[in-house]
């Protein structure tokens, strides 16, 4: 439930001096605490415009509750020797409010920038152009970009409280010439309910340059090379307390696909975060970092670029509601320049309260898509329904086919009030190479042809080969027309093989592999 923070203050005649110091005390004190209550976490993109030019946007994830937020205070260095090449204050474009609250709630921040609206999340959204052509005549290639201000929440309960923000974005400016950071193109969802699952990615999608991506956890920063310090056994790895069952052997590490889900789970090659927290209060902040990965002139990965999510989190008690769910699977397998089609469900439990209580009716469930894969469709097949589905289809091309899956992430948000539950998940395509293969034909004396198939470089796995041959209408032949030497058959399984033909005319030779 959205609430607001209010201050009352009494005045009479009587011990008025004593009340105005006392107020003055207390104003003392919430200037205090309100100065490390606004920061909630932050994000850094940046996209290629062309001559060393780069758009750089800055995230800035505000509670709503704390004093308003400030442009923040920026900086360009050099990775490789941390030495300054620029400080900036970037222009701010737009405010929203990100609160995920049900239509007849209203807004959690409103009006916008404001102190102690209510409990919500609100994202400021800057942005700064920089050209870094005399950074490369200069011999920097790995650029960082850094952000950060006073200060973290004061209400974190996980060793991060009141601590000063920092994050940063990196990225190679030489090796990678005009490439832009993936999007993060799922809001934060910082609201989670306690006890239920929890299922969430940052939709980073590179469809600019369609790098590889992964994902790993990464520091929560007081400045550069600074870390924020932990209480307990709460770690950068470990920054929720999540559900482990008695007598589980955390040694096995967690199963995210148990329900409820066990252990802490970050997908490395998607980014799903899944996990059941179990402490009501809790208070923490996650960083996800995502690193981009590019094949260089030799075909080894190579890191260009690195950029970071980092977000508080609250865990709250939130009754009479379940979350949506997105059904699998999840992971699907297609040849280059085949179409593939699949159907994305959705499913609301309805929460049923212990009698006398009546129950609320089922919740409906929305479905969007991040448009992670260029060229691929996503479309609601009942846009009435209760609970929507949606159809994917894509086309890759030829030259599409990688060892590594395309992946889009599908967004669930149901209509739960004061706030809604909201699911993302990851759904992955792998473009598998299509067997191809040269074929080399030579022509020997009195009817004899050689044929002879060699696999392209990057063909997968053993090859198996089919030879035959048909008239130009594609209808089979007998022996009396031709007869693969020395097997005496009308076909071949062999590599290369010797074709004897026994009648002139025109023949079609047809190869699989």
């Amino acid at each position: 439930m959205v609430k607001t923070l209010q201050n009352k203050f009494k005045t009479n005649s009587k011990g008025f001096i004593l009340k105005i110091l006392g107020i003055f005390m207390l104003l003392g004190v919430l200037s205090s605490n309100v100065k490390a209550t606004h920061m909630m976490g932050a994000d850094i993109t940046y996209y290629c415009l062309g001559n060393n030019k780069f758009n750089i946007i800055i995230k800035l994830y505000r509670d709503c509750r704390g004093v308003a937020i400030g442009a923040p205070s920026s900086t360009i260095t050099c990775a490789s020797n941390n030495n300054t090449i620029a400080s900036f204050t970037p222009t701010e474009i737009k405010v929203r409010d990100i609160t995920p609250t049900c239509s007849s709630t209203g807004k959690a921040c409103n009006p916008p920038n404001t102190y102690g609206t209510g409990k919500g999340i609100e994202e400021h959204t800057y942005s700064y152009t920089y050209d870094f052509t005399t950074v490369k005549k200069n011999g920097c290639c790995r650029v960082r970009i850094g952000t950060g201000q006073c200060c973290r929440n004061g209400a974190i309960t996980t060793g991060a409280a009141s601590a000063n923000f920092f994050t940063y974005a990196e990225f190679d400016i030489c090796n990678a010439k005009c490439n832009s950071s993936p999007s993060l193109t799922t809001e934060p969802i910082a609201l989670i309910c306690c006890n239920q699952p929890y299922y969430y990615n940052n939709g980073a999608s590179d469809t600019t340059d369609l790098d590889s991506l992964s994902y790993e956890w990464g520091n929560p920063l007081q400045s550069w090379g600074s870390n924020t310090t932990w209480s307990g056994s709460f770690s950068s790895k470990m920054p929720f307390s999540v559900y482990w069952p008695s007598g589980y052997d955390k040694s096995k590490g967690p199963k995210p696909d148990a329900n409820p889900p066990i252990g802490l789970y970050l997908d490395p090659e998607t980014g799903d975060l899944i996990f059941t927290p179990t402490d009501c209060n809790e208070s923490t902040v996650a960083v996800i970092q995502v690193t981009e990965w590019r094949k260089d002139s030799s075909g080894k990965w190579k890191d260009i670029g690195v950029t970071r999510r980092d977000v508080q989190f609250w865990v709250e008690t939130c009754p009479g509601n379940n979350p949506p769910t997105l059904n699998g699977p999840y992971k699907y397998d297609v040849c280059a320049g085949n179409a593939i089609c699949f159907t994305i469900t959705s499913d609301d439990k309805q929460f049923i309260p212990p009698p006398p209580a009546k129950a609320n009716p089922p919740d409906t469930v929305r479905l969007t898509w991040n448009r992670g894969i260029p060229g691929g469709t996503f479309t609601i097949v009942n846009t009435k329904a209760r609970l929507q589905s949606g159809k994917f289809c894509w086309t890759p091309k030829k030259n599409q086919a990688s060892d590594l899956p395309y992946t889009f992430t599908v967004t669930a948000r149901d209509n739960s009030c004061p706030l809604n539950a909201v699911t993302v998940k990851s759904y992955s395509v792998k473009v598998k190479h299509i067997a191809e293969a040269d074929r080399n034909v030579d022509t020997f004396a009195c009817g004899k042809y050689y044929v002879e198939s060699n696999p392209f470089p990057n063909f997968k796995g053993s090859p198996s080969y089919f030879w035959e041959v048909t008239d130009t209408n594609n209808q089979l032949l007998n022996k009396s027309y031709y007869y693969f030497k020395p097997s005496n058959s009308l076909y071949s399984n062999k590599k290369s093989d010797t074709i004897q033909f026994r009648k002139g005319g025109k023949y079609i030779i047809h190869h699989r592999i």
